[in-house]
């Protein structure tokens, strides 16, 4: 089965087999399993750790696209010890209520029944949270793209989230969400939700010196064994031109990894990541001087040479009558 999934895999990237990689390093899916543990995120994952401690509100952890949210969720919620943990995980909550709360009810393995109303769901994932509470087990909902909650889904998002008693079970919710979600925060009409949030976190991207560990760390998770690498010129072009977010730190390095590939070589350098930063549109294109300057020089000839052959072409015209033609 593994033997199939590796010729799959080599036929959709050719450089997985020469390279002797086991799976794509580069690949923009969140895969736990390339999770690096860079400090924002270890930073988040302690905070997150701490508000699990705490009773009802929301975590909220946000950062501007492509430094690597989606990732973290995943991996927060492997790491929860399902001893102690019910964990949900909504994707993208832009819906309607009744909808909200069947995907909720689903993302806990529970099977909403048919043509319930949303008062009845609402019952039937808040007895769920109730009834697992009393069994010494928190239930955690997590979800990913939450700055597409709307104002209805946050109000119901609070009451879940309540304790209906001192010291009593509630729902957890740590939203993942863009920027423009704080942004909106700020209005005035938004304070309930402010007060609601009971812990945050700013994901920022990787640090200059974080992004050699990054790029070598998914090379070992899919299977380089070290016989592939990056040397120091291709890794300050990639930090330089990526400024540290993950997701475009993948999408360069794995075209450069097709390149060198191209080239059958086993270091990646400089001058093939800039030949992607081309590419990809991240650098203007690197002007050749000494060709542009032959270039110039053909121009320049071309433009004397029409105007001597519009000066000879009037000298002919004016002689004409001289000439007797």
């Amino acid at each position: 089965m593994e033997t199939t999934a590796l010729k799959d895999n080599a036929l959709q990237v050719p450089y997985l087999e020469r390279l002797a990689l086991k799976s794509r390093p580069f690949s923009l899916a969140p895969d736990p399993a390339f999770y690096f543990d860079s400090h924002t995120h270890s930073e988040a994952l302690r905070s997150l750790r701490f508000f699990l401690a705490r009773v009802g509100g929301f975590a909220l952890i946000y950062g501007d696209v492509g430094t690597g949210k989606t990732l973290l969720c995943r991996r927060f919620l492997e790491g929860l010890d399902r001893q102690t943990y019910n964990a949900g995980l909504i994707l993208n909550p832009a819906m309607d209520e009744k909808e909200f709360l069947s995907e909720t009810l689903r993302a806990f393995d529970i099977s909403p029944v048919a043509h319930s109303t949303s008062a009845q769901l609402f019952e039937a994932l808040k007895s769920f949270v109730t009834r697992e509470g009393d069994k010494g087990k928190q239930s955690v909902l997590a979800i990913d793209e939450a700055q597409l909650l709307t104002d209805e889904l946050f109000r119901l998002l609070a009451r879940l989230s309540e304790p209906e008693a001192p010291g009593g079970r509630a729902l957890r919710v740590v939203l993942f969400a863009h920027e423009e979600l704080m942004a909106r925060l700020v209005d005035r009409r938004e304070r309930y939700i402010r007060r609601r949030i009971a812990m945050t976190h700013w994901l920022q991207p990787l640090s200059q010196d974080e992004v050699g560990p990054y790029i070598a760390h998914r090379l070992a998770k899919a299977g380089s064994r070290g016989l592939i690498g990056f040397d120091k010129g291709a890794l300050a072009s990639i930090s330089r031109a990526s400024g540290g977010y993950a997701r475009v730190v993948n999408t360069v390095s794995d075209q450069a990894l097709f390149l060198l590939d191209e080239k059958s070589g086993t270091t990646v350098d400089r001058r093939m990541v800039e030949r992607v930063l081309v590419q990809e549109g991240f650098r203007p294109p690197r002007i050749d001087k000494k060709a542009a300057g032959v270039r110039l020089r053909i121009v320049y000839l071309a433009v004397i040479g029409v105007i001597l052959a519009f000066i000879l072409y009037r000298s002919f015209i004016l002689l004409r009558p001289t000439l007797g033609l």
